[in-house]
């Protein structure tokens, strides 16, 4: 037997049709829907958004976020795939989801499910503490190297030598602000953190006492938008 997606059937059954040639038996071809994005688009290497069960290649990290990600149209899809969960559970997720997509409840549970699975529970909660801890709800400086490098590594960043430096000019390279002048606004606003501390002037700088790890700065504008800067 040979298994593919939909999307292989001719490979499939010239397979099948060459070996009843080859050796005279018959065989048989097995084919799979081909697993789309909402917009009907598949996952691949040549299409984009492709994720690898390799550490190397997808950490844990970028993993949990590629699953958390997932459109509230395609989520409950990927929980009956991916996931042993029970019916009723799938069933219960998608309610929420449909009631308060906000709180991507199903989103998590598929996130954490799948991450278990490919990379261990112990990576979840590594990347769950990572993740809260980006975002202002838990301890950046309790996180080890190893973790956080994985968290900030696929963030937008820039590289800066060791010293002092402003922190709007920081916020300017990372691209969180699109001029120096749109960071003394966002500092003014209240909007500028540095490793989840509010920056309180416009004359804010950053300093090697602020490294986390003696390597990174994490840059925050608003809730949401995040940024590292990398001390080479």
């Amino acid at each position: 037997m040979q298994t593919g997606g939909s999307d292989q059937w001719g490979n499939l059954t010239a397979g099948t049709d060459l070996t009843h040639r080859a050796e005279g038996v018959s065989v048989h071809a097995l084919a799979t829907p081909l697993i789309t994005k909402a917009d009907g688009t598949k996952f691949g290497k040549t299409e984009g958004g492709a994720i690898w069960l390799d550490p190397e290649m997808t950490s844990p990290y970028a993993f949990y976020q590629f699953w958390l990600n997932a459109e509230d149209a395609k989520v409950t899809d990927y929980l009956k795939i991916f996931t042993f969960r029970e019916r009723e559970e799938i069933d219960a997720l998608d309610a929420v989801t449909r009631e308060r997509p906000a709180e991507r409840v199903a989103q998590r549970a598929l996130a954490e499910d799948v991450t278990s699975l490919v990379h261990g529970k112990e990576a979840v909660v590594r990347v769950r503490e990572a993740s809260q801890a980006l975002f202002g709800r838990g301890d950046l400086a309790a996180l080890d190297a190893s973790t956080l490098r994985e968290a900030v590594q696929e963030l937008p960043s820039a590289a800066v030598p060791r010293g002092e430096h402003d922190i709007v000019d920081l916020l300017a390279a990372t691209g969180l602000v699109a001029s120096r002048s749109a960071g003394r606004r966002t500092i003014a606003e209240g909007g500028a953190y540095v490793n989840n501390a509010k920056v309180s002037g416009e004359d804010a700088t950053a300093d090697v006492a602020d490294l986390l790890h003696g390597r990174w700065i994490l840059l925050r504008r608003g809730r949401r938008s995040l940024a590292v800067v990398e001390v080479v």
